[in-house]
């Protein structure tokens, strides 16, 4: 299986980056009323922002080969791409090229993007409100590194929502449930208006950047939905939906069924000055291969919480599934498929740190994801199949398949006002392939976000 290509990914990849904004508590979203009366109210929010953003580190590793020119084994799954400058191995007939160095600045934009809400607020009754809301996003890089392709806005979210005492119902494009509180994590205390991790394409990624997701945290992204929210009882809250269900390029490309996901949250106030929040969620996809009845699945369960004692906020999550991917649930790349399809096994952790110290945040981060093999992994195959030996067969070439990707992050906040914020952020990424093969890369970004 090979990878899509890096526009195509970078285009799926935008929207996962985001998806922590879209629920952050109303003291974080500021929305803004444009008409009220009786009857309806209108408003908006949004934010538009843009990061000078430096990157230096070791290019992307190269297939390995013999000094004649036969490749033994490729790179797959995970890492940095980029343009590197790359130096000529002595001795090598035909030239290969060393891993080389990747440096660079971009213009980008940050973890969240520029986005514009608008929505409208309607009462029912004394205790029922009816609300529909549209969020536009776009980014400011361009295309390809030319100024010349236009930048398009995506409507990445709208639904409508009916809310009382019995809870609530949301109907329409929305965030998913699973790994939704582990993104809440990194939003909430680290990049909310910084970068982080620019994208697996790196330098040359377009759109909202990743923050921690790949490295730790698995994003959720947005799906068509109906689902259901509990009503909020000693601080416990159930959220349960149906999504429009997804498939798995390369493999598993048939679906049947809607998907399922839950999340059960826990959140209690410590005096006036403290709180706690725990959360668990899940997912789980049944897969059908195309023209044959033969099915498998895909699915996993997060968990994790955080908690906060007057300026000191700690947060910490995981997540642990097969077919989950390295960046958002059920990606589909060489990391998430062997090469018979079957489906690998993935798990994540994730701690962050934040202290507010009056107008200035500081934050500290590190998380990990890893990959682990299938034992059909160990078997060559020849067209397809287990070689067996047989006079002119021709094995593939085999994947030196990612086996970690690690990030830590710090950053520093100055909040000028309360809708003008400076971020200088770090991110480190050290990957890990199970051939031997590594990578580390560095990110400084440093910029403004205007939010109302």
């Amino acid at each position: 299986m090979t990878s899509p290509p890096s526009g195509e990914r970078s285009i799926r990849i935008l929207g996962f980056s985001i998806l922590c904004y879209l629920l952050l508590p109303k003291s974080a979203v500021a929305e803004k009323s444009i008409v009220k009366t009786n009857d309806y109210e209108v408003y908006t929010d949004g934010r538009v922002g843009g990061f000078l953003s430096y990157t230096r580190g070791d290019g992307l590793p190269r297939a390995f080969s013999t000094p004649d020119g036969m490749i033994l084994h490729d790179v797959a799954g995970g890492g940095v791409e980029g343009a590197a400058e790359r130096q000529v191995v002595p001795g090598t007939t035909p030239a290969q090229l060393t891993q080389g160095t990747i440096e660079n600045f971009r213009i980008r934009s940050g973890f969240i993007g520029n986005t514009l809400g608008l929505g409208v607020r309607t009462p029912i009754d004394e205790t029922t409100t009816i609300t529909g809301y549209i969020q536009i996003w776009t980014y400011i890089e361009g295309t390809g590194r030319r100024k010349a392709v236009p930048v398009y806005p995506d409507a990445r979210q709208g639904y409508l929502k009916v809310q009382g005492l019995w809870g609530s119902v949301l109907v329409g494009r929305a965030r998913a449930l699973f790994s939704r509180g582990a993104t809440d994590i990194d939003a909430m205390y680290a990049h909310r208006y910084g970068v982080g991790f620019p994208g697996q394409t790196g330098v040359d990624n377009t759109g909202p950047t990743l923050g921690h997701i790949g490295y730790g945290v698995l994003g959720s992204g947005f799906a068509g939905t109906i689902q259901y929210a509990t009503p909020v009882l000693v601080g416990l809250q159930l959220t349960a939906g149906l999504f429009d269900p997804v498939n798995l390029q390369g493999a598993w490309t048939r679906t049947k069924y809607p998907r399922p996901e839950a999340e059960l949250t826990f959140d209690q106030a410590i005096g006036t000055s403290g709180k706690v929040v725990l959360f668990g969620n899940g997912a789980w996809q049944k897969l059908y291969r195309e023209d044959s009845p033969q099915s498998d699945y895909a699915g996993g369960f997060g968990y994790g919480g955080r908690f906060e004692i007057g300026p000191v906020h700690l947060g910490a999550a995981g997540h642990y599934g097969r077919g989950l991917g390295l960046n958002y649930a059920l990606e589909p790349s060489d990391a998430t498929l062997d090469a018979n399809g079957t489906l690998r096994k993935f798990d994540g952790y994730y701690v962050q740190s934040q202290v507010v110290l009056g107008t200035v945040d500081l934050s500290a981060g590190w998380g990990m994801t890893r990959v682990f093999l299938n034992p059909e992994d160990n078997i060559p195959l020849c067209g397809g199949n287990p070689c067996t030996g047989a006079p002119g067969e021709m094995p593939s070439i085999p994947h030196s398949v990612v086996k970690s990707q690690t990030g830590i992050s710090a950053g520093v906040v100055w909040h000028i006002t309360p809708a003008l914020h400076y971020d200088f952020d770090y991110f480190r990424a050290q990957v890990r392939w199970f051939l031997g093969e590594k990578q580390n890369v560095n990110f400084f970004n440093t910029g403004l976000t205007y939010t109302w």
